[in-house]
């Protein structure tokens, strides 16, 4: 079973309330794509407020309609930009949603859970031959693994392994202390935006190891989340593995509009 939660752009063809024609697509792909790079680099930070449709439409010399669709895929489906009526338009800060944009864990009352890391190690090793395919690296690439245990009041509920290419992230091994939300750390400190993810579901069964981390034991049924996430060119710059203990907790995917 596999989930892909990331951007799908609109077919070209059109349709019910869509007048972009088929010749002013490029334009607005071009337009999206240089919002993004805004946003990757920097230049657009957490919080930031952004420019109105006017003046993004005359900057990249574009129909004010066009300037908004990419806008609003940005809001909508890539959940970069934060707007409400009356205060503008800005760059999603650190908020809950922020934090939690591509978790898909929720218990009974369909309440996202806000989970904290602990037991975080980190090394540098020779990308194996799995990471190499998943990560589109050379025989010779290294990469950085990150290992921890994941809870919710006070309880872990997952154990993870997280590897990137060292190439992307080159200090990540060295440093002592980090954050609970990797996505925003990858893009204030190493300038990489994940904008998608793909994840495969499995069910697996604990063993010694996991069965230890989480406190269950050994055998007790588990939700396995292979993930692979993207950066906005479809680069594959994660590869995670998520060992779920989910009791009174479910993985919930939202599809369409």
């Amino acid at each position: 079973m596999s989930n892909t939660n990331h951007c799908q752009e609109e077919d070209s063809r059109g349709g019910a309330g869509n007048s972009d024609t088929e010749s002013e697509q490029p334009k607005y792909v071009r337009v999206r794509e240089a919002l993004v790079e805004r946003i990757r680099s920097g230049t657009w930070k957490p919080g930031d407020v952004i420019p109105s449709e006017q003046e993004i439409a005359r900057e990249f010399d574009v129909a004010q309609g066009t300037a908004r669709k990419a806008i609003l895929f940005l809001v909508e489906e890539m959940g970069l930009l934060t707007r409400r009526q009356g205060s503008g338009t800005w760059v999603q800060d650190d908020s809950r949603a922020a934090r939690n944009r591509f978790s898909g864990i929720f218990d009974d009352n369909n309440a996202q859970l806000a989970a904290d890391s602990r037991d975080v190690t980190s090394k540098l090793a020779r990308a194996n031959r799995r990471e190499q395919s998943v990560l589109k690296l050379q025989n010779t690439a290294r990469v950085v693994r990150i290992s921890r245990t994941l809870t919710h009041a006070g309880k872990p509920f997952i154990a993870e392994l997280v590897s990137v290419p060292e190439e992307l992230f080159p200090n990540l091994a060295k440093e002592t202390q980090l954050p609970d939300a990797l996505y925003i750390h990858y893009q204030k400190a190493y300038k990489v935006l994940i904008t998608s993810v793909e994840d495969q579901l499995n069910a697996v069964a604990a063993n010694a190891a996991t069965a230890e981390r989480l406190r269950i034991k050994v055998g007790t049924p588990l939700l396995k989340i292979d993930r692979i996430a993207y950066a906005p060119n479809r680069q594959p710059v994660e590869w995670r593995v998520s060992l779920c203990q989910l009791k009174n907790a479910h993985y919930l995917a939202r599809m369409g509009a």
